[in-house]
């Protein structure tokens, strides 16, 4: 039963360590991206955090949404296309998400004028238009809500730190001490089979070959605690049944 839980423990805690590597390669994986394309992405499909409510009811606070990037001069929009561009928010770049409301042409350059859906919070069109070398994604319409808060939560320093790093240096000092308990282990069962080898091909009775286990086991204790008092103290075989039993 308990080698049972622990094997159990062990795949919990391997599965785990493995969700955190895959958070940490995707945080550096849409920081990487974000520098070169100015919109975090992987393999073109870029994560955004819903931060306002201008897109509600579409989109709302907090939905984690998914977008192509289209950060092509060249690219086409079409009325109705929700897109991302970047925008300047107290000096500080940001990433707005709204709606093409109206496609104008003007000496062979395309505009696109955009608006929120939420007209309570956006009763007006924005008042900068947008074009294609702006525009650097395109809604897919694909969301889950209530994700972007942690997605966004991660990325920063104190969220990469509680969520990737703290449980990673938790993992390293848990394989640290199971490797320990390994060797300890070992180094146990390596001595009663050659407790058991010194005493195989002697003439003794059962009895007196459990009492000669016993003190061979005791003199490579007695050994050890001189050369360290840090090492282990080898368990008997007696001493283990006894153990047993208790549990």
């Amino acid at each position: 039963m308990k080698k049972a839980l622990k094997r159990i423990f062990n795949i919990i805690i391997d599965v785990i360590v493995v969700l955190i590597l895959a958070v940490s390669v995707l945080v550096v994986t849409l920081s990487l991206t974000s520098k070169s394309s100015g919109v975090p992405n992987i393999f073109g499909v870029a994560p955004l955090s819903v931060q306002s409510n201008s897109m509600e009811d579409t989109i709302n606070v907090n939905d984690l949404i998914f977008c192509t990037v289209t950060n092509d001069p060249s690219y086409e929009y079409e009325k109705g296309e929700i897109v991302t561009f970047p925008i300047e928010i107290n000096g500080e770049n940001r990433l707005n998400t709204h709606r093409i409301v109206e496609v104008i042409e003007d000496e062979n350059i395309t505009y696109y004028r955009t608006q929120g859906d939420n007209k309570q919070t956006n009763p007006a069109p924005d008042k900068e238009l947008q074009t294609s070398s702006q525009i650097v994604a395109k809604y897919t319409g694909t969301k889950i809500p209530g994700v972007g808060y942690i997605f966004s939560f991660i990325r920063t320093q104190l969220g990469f730190f509680l969520c990737v790093l703290l449980p990673m240096i938790i993992f390293f000092i848990y394989e640290a001490v199971r490797v320990i308990i390994n060797v300890i282990a070992y180094n146990k069962e390596k001595a009663v089979e050659e407790a058991k080898a010194v005493v195989s091909n002697s003439e003794l009775t059962e009895e007196q070959k459990q009492r000669a286990i016993e003190e061979y086991l005791a003199s490579i204790g007695e050994k050890q605690s001189v050369v360290t008092e840090n090492e282990p103290t080898v368990q008997t075989p007696a001493e283990s049944n006894n153990s047993e039993t208790e549990d």
